[in-house]
């Protein structure tokens, strides 16, 4: 046989190898691909002006629920889904959804459909596979192709190598085993390879709890409402985290559904409370307080409860008032659950903290000195009954006497936790004018918190160090201060009364031209600058700089002319 008639043979069995290739992609429909089509539906999905954005092949996985690819729903806003027969559902909930794979899960509003059967094996290598789309008419012929190999992904689920990549218009779309059970869903193409992820995939896309951050971000990117995690204990996590980061009517769609989902489980009604007091819709948090209690089977525990919501709504949301909730109603719940647990110290602890704002500084009194003469005694307890011993009006040595052994109980070294116990000592030696020792618990306080101290501080420890006589020292901080905070006029117009003060005339002058600079109708610098240049001398500049701080209202500026001027 010649070479011409080798390669006319070799072409024609080329050709006849790729003509069975394609007859094997379009294949006559199996049999079972009329029943599978009705579980198949068309995803149409709109942006927020409610413009199409995308559509595609979706597919229901259990009554409601129903599988796409993620593309589809990016940036999407709202999408529905459309039946082989035309029965149109709104998408309501995204229930999962991951971007590495493409692939989401969602539930729709439709009261009943057929679902795909998962198949229960893992197609064999050489196996034939199917992929179906959505489509209006009878389907009746569909791409085929055989496994050429597997491999796993994430939680052991299959990844199959396929020998022919199903059209592009296929992706997300449902493939199948020749017994019409579904085994994965279309993957992108890479060349002449096509790829399917295994239906075990499907049971991955949920909202978790704790969502990693691409996981979030492939939530985040679909912009209609979210379902809920699996189980309650994890939504209820799940609804702690929303709680510090949705708004409220985000969070108030998401307590609504848990509240749907589980009408028995009593921790919902108690966290919707919350937004609905922050929306000041008192009466349904109310109603959601009262369910919260009847579904509780600690009821101690539920008292307690309401009576710290309705306290956090009277300390922090005083207005607008609402007639059912005030102090004596918190107390009367608290007083409840201490009637049922008279020794539970958090009971304890909110009825004090209720009693002092309700300015009961004696009842409070009487509680803080039971705690503190237990073993339940602590530094948070005896800065508080410090706190009732101020509101009664006791002396001062016997509020210190309360730091004091507050503070001892943190133990040497101390930790920055004492920072604040520390500064409240330091306040109280400065309202009694023990200045120096104000000072000295100020440093302490700086040093428990690493020196990260803000310029107020600074410029606060400035002013005892200067009622204490410790000019230098406060001369000092006033310079930190400015460098931390160097458009501050008052940290100047300060450091100019203490160089005058010091008789540093010089630097007085040069600090309170910077001070004008930052606050040019600032009376009490042209005042100082004034009487520092008069004192140096120059009477003439002096003259205009104290005229200045008279037309802006100074009294005391006459006063420096009529002695040093005139």
């Amino acid at each position: 046989m010649n070479n011409q008639i080798k390669q006319v043979i070799g072409a024609a069995v080329l050709f006849v190898a790729m003509a069975m290739n394609v007859n094997a992609q379009n294949a006559a429909a199996p049999s079972w691909a009329a029943k599978a089509q009705k579980a198949i539906v068309s995803v149409i999905t709109y942006d927020k002006d409610n413009q199409m954005l995308h559509s595609g092949t979706g597919f229901f996985v259990a009554n409601g629920e129903a599988v796409a690819d993620y593309s589809l729903f990016k940036e999407a806003y709202s999408a529905v889904v459309v039946s082989m027969d035309g029965q149109k559902s709104n998408v309501e909930r995204i229930l999962g959804a991951d971007d590495t794979y493409s692939l989401v899960r969602f539930k729709v509003d439709s009261k009943k459909n057929e679902s795909l059967e998962f198949s229960a094996a893992n197609p064999s290598s050489e196996a034939m596979v199917f992929a179906l789309s959505y489509s209006k008419d009878k389907i009746k012929t569909c791409p085929s192709a055989t496994v050429s190999s597997t491999k796993t992904i994430t939680d052991g689920c299959p990844y199959y190598t396929i020998s022919q990549a199903f059209p592009e218009e296929y992706m997300g779309a449902p493939v199948f085993n020749n017994k019409g059970q579904l085994i994965g869903t279309v993957q992108p193409s890479v060349g002449s390879n096509g790829y399917v992820l295994g239906q075990q995939f499907i049971k991955s896309l949920v909202i978790k709890p704790i969502a990693s951050k691409v996981n979030s971000i492939a939530l985040n990117n679909i912009h209609i409402k979210k379902g809920l995690p699996d189980n309650p204990e994890e939504a209820l996590v799940y609804l702690y985290i929303k709680s510090r980061s949705a708004d409220n009517d985000t969070y108030l769609d998401i307590l609504d559904l848990f509240i749907s989902t589980y009408p028995d489980n009593a921790e919902g009604y108690y966290r919707r409370a919350t937004p609905y007091t922050d929306l000041h819709r008192f009466d349904e948090a109310d109603n959601d307080l009262q369910t919260f209690l009847k579904l509780s089977k600690d009821k101690a525990y539920a008292k307690s409860k309401i009576a710290d919501a309705i306290y956090t709504k009277l300390v922090y949301q005083p207005t607008p008032e609402y007639e059912k909730w005030n102090y004596d109603v918190a107390l009367q719940y608290i007083n409840d659950a201490l009637a049922e647990q008279a020794d539970n110290l958090d009971y304890k602890l909110l009825k004090t903290q209720i009693l002092m704002s309700k300015k009961d500084y004696a009842s409070a009194l009487e509680l803080y000195t039971e705690i503190n003469n237990s073993t339940d005694r602590s530094p948070a307890t005896l800065y508080a009954e410090c706190l009732a011993r101020q509101g009664m009006g006791d002396s001062l040595s016997v509020q210190v006497e309360l730091l004091d052994s507050a503070i001892a109980m943190f133990g040497t070294p101390m930790p920055a936790e004492a920072a604040n116990y520390v500064m409240f000592r330091g306040k109280l030696y400065a309202s009694a004018g023990r200045y120096r020792d104000a000072v000295t618990d100020y440093n302490q306080y700086c040093y428990l918190n690493n020196n990260k101290v803000s310029d107020a501080f600074y410029y606060d420890r400035s002013q005892l160090e200067l009622q204490g006589k410790m000019y230098q020292q406060s001369l000092d901080d006033l310079n930190t201060a400015i460098s931390l905070a160097p458009r501050q006029p008052l940290y100047y117009i300060e450091k100019g009364a203490l160089l005058i003060r010091v008789n540093e005339l010089d630097e007085c002058i040069t600090t309170l031209k910077q001070a004008l600079q930052l606050s040019p109708n600032s009376p009490d610098a042209y005042r100082m600058l004034g009487y520092a240049q008069v004192q140096k001398g120059d009477k003439v500049e002096g003259r205009k700089n104290l005229d200045k701080a008279v037309s802006l209202g100074d009294e005391s500026a006459k006063e420096v002319i009529e002695k040093y001027i005139k």
